[in-house]
């Protein structure tokens, strides 16, 4: 069970795309101007990604969260590099 565990663990990653690679989720990234990328969770329809440049993060979340409407609210995923 651990192993098929582990081996589905593995088998996701290497799924992944690169662009989810590559982006860089660090504190300082916040702070940096750019393209952002959010996950946008919803109530009452599906939830998206959406990616918003701006001039830091909470600047960018601020227009996803315009956007999205009062039902939805983004969470914040990093940079894009």
């Amino acid at each position: 069970m651990k192993k098929t565990v582990s081996a589905l663990a593995v088998a996701a990653m290497f799924a992944l795309p690169n662009a989810a690679i590559a982006l860089n989720s660090s504190f300082d990234a916040m702070s940096q101007s750019g393209s952002h990328k959010f996950y946008v969770w919803c109530t009452g329809k599906d939830d998206y990604t959406a990616t918003q440049s701006g001039d830091n993060a909470k600047a960018a979340q601020a227009a996803v969260a315009a956007k999205a409407g009062s039902k939805c609210w983004p969470v914040w995923q990093g940079l894009d590099n």
